[in-house]
């Protein structure tokens, strides 16, 4: 005899709960990775990063994205050129997925005394912004990031994070988030540097030699009021050394140099009080007379 089975209204009611409960995490996890526009922080030593990006989407190809640094209190960590002491950041993105190219941008760092050195960097907090640019842009992009830099508070540590962010080109998501991202996204971009033409740095600056002696310097005048304070980077093998001594007014000094060498180009960063601005400017000592037998 053929028996039928039939199942209890609290099970009915159990696979329903199932179902939905399901559902909704599908849902919700579709709803998480359309509106993800930061990646979750990952802790290092008196600091912690992640990744950020405004939404809307690519522009021609090309997604707004940052790396954020939060540090610890009293801690600092270095920009591109960390003056005589300390260790730039390195960025790898390595392990990316369909990405052409990511450019970091730097915002002007401050000067602080660090163990009798003078060096370059952020306190506080510091967004890099990035501009990622898509292999295919009608395809998402997966930001992958290996970041070394170092953070010294009584001590100098290096530090490694590694974070992941997708990047769509729909641009989809929650609108709270993708707004709170491109605000700081905004404000860090405004703090990088704008570069100067040729013609522009000749219309705001002027560098003259200083003195010729074995600490070769030059002044560095602005046309422009407003500048908190200069930084240089030279060629391997040259450090130059940056200090204000008027109002827009500067003194490079050449405290490492190759012997055989008596000019370089250099380039130039002023921190300013509305727009911070960059520039390559040549340095060059004058050419001794030959005597008559052409030494």
């Amino acid at each position: 005899m053929q028996k039928s089975v039939q199942r209890s209204a609290a099970a009915i009611r159990f696979g329903v709960l199932i179902a939905v409960a399901h559902l909704l995490f599908v849902l919700i996890a579709g709803k998480l990775y359309a509106g993800s526009y930061a990646s979750p922080w990952v802790q290092g030593q008196n600091s912690s990063l992640r990744l950020i990006a405004a939404g809307g989407g690519p522009s021609q190809g090309v997604y707004r994205a940052g790396v954020e640094i939060r540090l610890e209190p009293g801690a600092l960590t270095y920009w591109r050129m960390p003056g005589s002491a300390g260790a730039p950041p390195v960025f790898s993105f390595e392990g990316s997925a369909n990405l052409k190219g990511a450019e970091v941008l730097y915002p002007a760092p401050s000067r602080f005394e660090e163990e009798g050195s003078e060096v370059f960097g952020y306190r506080g907090q510091v967004i890099f912004p990035l501009r990622v640019a898509a292999a295919d842009p009608a395809r998402p992009v997966r930001l992958a990031l290996r970041l070394s830099y170092a953070v010294c508070a009584k001590i100098c540590l290096p530090v490694e994070g590694n974070a992941t962010l997708d990047l769509e080109p729909s641009g989809r998501g929650n609108s709270a988030d993708s707004d709170a991202s491109a605000e700081a996204l905004s404000a860090a971009e405004a703090l990088v540097p704008h570069p100067l033409t040729p013609q522009q740095r000749d219309a705001l600056v002027s560098v003259t030699l200083e003195s010729a002696g074995p600490v070769p310097s030059w002044r560095l005048s602005l046309r422009r009021s407003g500048s908190d304070d200069v930084f240089a980077e030279g060629p391997p093998g040259w450090y130059i050394e940056t200090g204000k001594i008027g109002p827009d007014e500067y003194l490079l000094k050449a405290v490492e140099k190759p012997p055989a060498e008596e000019e370089a180009s250099v380039a130039v960063t002023v921190k300013d009080k509305r727009q911070s601005y960059e520039f390559t400017a040549a340095l060059a000592l004058p050419v001794a007379p030959k005597d008559s037998a052409g030494r």
